[in-house]
């Protein structure tokens, strides 16, 4: 008997890209679906578009709420979801008519915990096809090491949830939940860091089967820059705080020091100039200065700064000048660090 998968779509303010989304999902040939949709509170029409989705095809369920963000819709739809697998699309996007059955089968015929596809960008100008540097694989896991999973990162483990396919069991046993936006950079990165711990065996399938809309006017653009920075440290706090929480087994301290770092420094990079990263570390939380400290430390005097270095092929006077650069950010000196990388980024 074929598994019910639930598809669970957050909406807002999606009105001319809706309709092509839920066709796309009603035409997959996989039939076994209940799709809920999500309708957060959008001021267009997107909830009569739902509700007359829901009235022509009985898989369709809406759910109406006030506006509370996407994360806040996903886990609306996960409380109400009644499938064995779950399926996350994005309100302006479209799955290929296959999708479904092809991640069911590699699912079923492997007996595996993840599925996740490639997928190719669609804009007004341009469709790039296989996003993901990502071959067919099949990715085994001995025990939770989230250090393990690191290594597939952006490759073959997706940072994003809509073109991955889960287990709803998984999922229920471990609590697992959207953050806001408002809260953490990048909701779906921490929901699959948190959801690859349970995971023994992944699935991952080279080909497109579903095309992502780029576009602008998102909320993740939308963001003030200098909000960043303690967003991207807040993942990192919430993802050691699941761990614990959850009782799996420690993470590696390494691990933690050179993602933590990694998040920083990209996000120092996406700010672009010196008044803006300066004043996006003044806006770190309370909660989060200690994590962007025990990070600081472990690159100045653990094994993740000799690994960084290491890694990046750092001369000894690199090395040396690394660790200076290091030494004044954990005093609280930013203003020179910030200068040097931004030269080290222009050259």
């Amino acid at each position: 008997m074929a598994k019910l998968v639930s598809v669970i779509v957050p909406i807002y303010k999606v009105e001319p890209y809706l309709e092509k989304c839920v066709d796309s999902i009603l035409a997959q040939t996989y039939t076994d679906l209940e799709v809920i949709l999500v309708d957060d509170g959008s001021p267009d029409n997107c909830g009569a578009i739902c509700d007359r989705f829901a009235s022509s095809d009985a898989r369709v369920r809406v759910i109406h709420q006030e506006n509370a963000g996407v994360g806040a819709a996903r886990n609306a739809g996960l409380d109400a979801a009644q499938g064995e697998y779950v399926l996350f699309t994005d309100s302006d996007d479209r799955p290929d008519p296959d999708m479904v059955q092809v991640m069911v089968d590699a699912m079923e015929q492997n007996d595996a915990d993840l599925v996740t596809v490639n997928f190719r960008a669609v804009t007004p100008t341009l469709t790039k096809e296989c996003v993901m540097r990502m071959p067919d694989n099949v990715l085994t896991f001995d025990k939770p090491d989230l250090a393990h999973v690191n290594r597939y990162w952006g490759t073959q483990a997706s940072i994003f949830v809509w073109n991955c396919l889960y287990r709803t069991d998984l999922i229920r046993r471990f609590g697992l939940r959207f953050h806001s936006i408002q809260e953490v950079h990048s909701e779906d990165q921490l929901f699959n860091y948190c959801y690859y711990l349970s995971v023994r065996k992944a699935i991952c399938i080279g080909r497109s089967l579903y095309s992502y809309t780029k576009r602008e006017n998102t909320l993740s653009h939308s963001l003030k820059p200098t909000e960043l920075l303690d967003r991207r440290l807040t993942l990192m706090r919430v993802l050691r705080d699941y761990v614990q929480t959850n009782g799996f087994p420690k993470q590696s301290e390494q691990f933690y020091t050179l993602r933590t770092w990694m998040y920083f420094a990209d996000g120092c990079t996406a700010l672009r100039t010196c008044g803006r990263i300066l004043e996006g570390i003044g806006k770190i939380s309370e909660q989060n200065r200690p994590v962007l400290q025990q990070c600081l430390r472990g690159m100045l005097f653990g094994k993740a700064g000799k690994q960084y270095m290491r890694d990046y092929g750092m001369s000894l006077r690199a090395r040396l000048y690394f660790k200076m650069i290091l030494a004044l950010m954990l005093m609280g000196k930013y203003e020179r660090p910030v200068r040097t990388y931004l030269a080290t980024k222009e050259g």
